[in-house]
């Protein structure tokens, strides 16, 4: 899986090479970037790969949620990793137990 944004010459990773502690540190390296594709390929990608080792979506809201305070910042997490799971903003939030 390769992004290649049009107007800046772009940048290429290849999510499915990188190493689970690669993966995350690519993540947070393109939270807030100008590359929002490539951070849902990212995330797409962990997802996948949590689900291959039996994690399910309930499991993984709940860690994605884990140690985070406040109803605001769990629905931003919401957004932000709602497409990645295949579940919409409110099934996420009803996974965490949240309205």
């Amino acid at each position: 899986m390769e992004s290649k944004p049009k107007e800046k010459g772009g940048i290429s990773i290849d999510v499915k090479l990188l190493s689970h502690t690669n993966l995350v540190e690519v993540i947070q390296k393109l939270r807030g970037s100008e590359y929002p594709e490539l951070l849902q390929m990212a995330q797409k990608e962990l997802v996948d790969r949590l689900k291959q080792k039996g994690f399910n979506n309930q499991k993984i809201a709940t860690l994605l949620t884990t140690n985070v305070y406040g109803t605001a910042k769990k629905r931003a997490i919401a957004e932000e990793w709602a497409d990645a799971l295949g579940v919409t903003k409110k099934e996420f939030l009803r996974l965490i137990g949240k309205r």
